[in-house]
């Protein structure tokens, strides 16, 4: 955790800094809901989960930018433990994995609607994922525990995130809606089936 604190905080820095020279820059907060999954995984469903963060847009013009972002997001998976060997066949499960993120988005322009203060831009790059968090929540014939799986969780993920965001500028303030997919490329846990996180999230946003 100290070192992950520790290389927070100049990488924050540089991400919220004032703007550079030849661009304009705008600061922004975001938030949002994370439909997660833990890919090859038996039994492994969808868990619901919050997204939040703050980001700043260095716009190099109308049409391209790019978006440093912090977020804090809320992966996992839901299920069943198929029958076997394991002890824990049975059992409903719900893992919770929290990460800190660090998306570096390269957006680009598709729509302008001309008469609308409306515009769609497309956006992909690389996210880097700390692990600041891991439990596994079994419960089986109503009896319910929690284990902690921070030791078999792997504390870095390196993922690339796509997606899309409409927004609506307002003069003082510009609002947007879209939504990402993040796939990582694993794996999640230290043992076991080589697993990946796989998130679809819906995100708005408020850049001032």
């Amino acid at each position: 955790m100290k070192r992950i604190a520790l290389l927070l905080v100049p990488i924050s820095m540089i991400i919220f800094s004032n703007q550079a020279d030849g661009q304009t820059s705008h600061f922004g907060i975001t938030a949002g809901l994370n439909i997660a999954n833990v890919k090859g995984i038996d039994g492994a469903t969808t868990k619901n989960g919050l997204i939040i963060g703050a980001f700043t847009s260095y716009d190099f013009s109308n049409l391209f930018a790019i978006e440093p972002q912090l977020l804090f997001s809320m992966k996992g998976a839901s299920g069943t433990v198929p029958n076997g060997p394991d002890p824990n066949a049975g059992s409903d499960f719900k893992w919770t994995l929290n990460y800190v993120e660090l998306p570096i988005l390269v957006k680009v322009e598709v729509i302008s609607v001309p008469v609308l203060p409306v515009s769609v831009a497309a956006y992909a790059g690389p996210d880097f994922a700390f692990n600041v968090a891991s439990s596994d929540k079994l419960t089986l014939n109503s009896q319910t525990q929690t284990l902690d799986e921070k030791g078999n969780t792997h504390p870095f993920d390196f993922n690339i995130a796509a997606g899309v965001e409409a927004d609506l500028d307002l003069s003082i303030t510009t609002l947007g809606l879209g939504a990402r997919y993040t796939f990582g490329t694993g794996p999640v846990f230290k043992t076991g089936p080589n697993s990946k996180n796989g998130v679809w999230s819906i995100m708005a946003s408020a850049a001032f």
